[in-house]
């Protein structure tokens, strides 16, 4: 494998048509190149290797995100050679060629973002569909309680209401408080890194790792890149109040990762959220995960 390279497609509008596979896009011609690769790899990693649903692989965040995609260079051949089948002798040699080959991607999704997911969420396509918590243990009806009938319904109601009101939120992503966590106050604007994806043969060799730092250096060095514009937006399409202080991404880093995979986030800084608690995503147990750089807005 020669020395890796990384292309970068900023935001770009897609023709993209979900469940079908990227070689196979009806407007493959129009879509750029960078992103095709992207979607080759996750699908062999996420559909593929993983069954997540090829239908669910796409999202509406992809046009808004930002896509790094590492190449490596691998020689592959073209035609085996060929030999006498009676004396063995090479009659025509092997032919090959070096070709760039994507291994592995990553997205950065800028905010604003649905809410964070609910500890025990069952996600499928970035829907709330259930949760797996315990139900809250119910004592007997003592002095100065509610009667036991409805003290038994009252966690489930509020786990009802907790997932409408989630639900709700989620549907147009806008810039109102979330709930607090260990490393997010609830308001300060973050950027999302995910859909991270090495290809099986060339995992442990630091592809995952260089892929993450060269998007949160990117984003280091343009901090302003996806600040909102109310003049272009308007402050209603953005979900603020008139006159409202603009959000300004300020270094905060967050991911969504595999549990299994935790450890890859890790060895680029960051740190797990305890109080995000755990979930799943299209059947895979997620966490959320936080990185703060220091950045110059100057």
């Amino acid at each position: 494998m020669g020395t890796p390279f990384i292309s970068l497609l900023e935001p770009t509008p897609l023709q993209w048509e979900r469940g079908v596979p990227p070689d196979e896009q009806p407007a493959r011609s129009s879509i750029p190149r960078t992103f095709l690769d992207a979607m080759t790899v996750r699908t062999q990693v996420f559909v593929e290797e993983q069954k997540v649903p090829a239908e669910n692989e796409y999202d509406s965040d992809d046009p808004r995100s930002a896509h790094w995609v590492i190449y490596a260079s691998v020689n592959q051949t073209i035609s085996p050679a060929l030999t006498d089948p009676e004396t063995g002798e090479v009659i025509q040699p092997r032919r090959s060629e070096t070709r760039s080959v994507p291994i592995g991607t990553v997205r950065l999704v800028p905010f604003p973002h649905p809410p964070h997911p609910l500890n025990g969420g069952v996600y499928v396509d970035g829907e709330l569909v259930g949760d797996n918590t315990e139900p809250e243990e119910k004592g007997a009806h003592g002095e100065g309680g509610a009667p036991l009938a409805q003290q038994a319904s009252s966690p489930d109601q509020q786990k009802q209401q907790q997932q409408q009101d989630h639900r709700r939120a989620s549907s147009v992503p806008s810039f109102t408080t979330d709930r607090p966590t260990d490393f997010h106050d609830g308001q300060e604007p973050y950027v999302k890194l995910g859909r991270l994806a090495v290809l099986k043969d060339f995992r442990g060799r630091g592809i995952a790792r260089q892929l993450v730092l060269t998007a949160v250096d990117w984003m280091r060095k343009n901090p302003t890149h996806f600040d909102p514009s109310p003049a272009e937006r308007g402050f209603e399409q953005l979900g603020m109040e008139q006159g409202g202080e603009l959000p300004r991404w300020r270094g905060l880093f967050c991911c969504h990762a595999q549990e299994d995979a935790v450890n890859v986030w890790e060895r680029c800084g960051f740190q797990v959220d305890k109080a995000m608690g755990k979930w799943m995503e299209e059947g895979i147990p997620h966490m959320g995960m936080f990185l703060r750089v220091d950045i110059d807005r100057r």
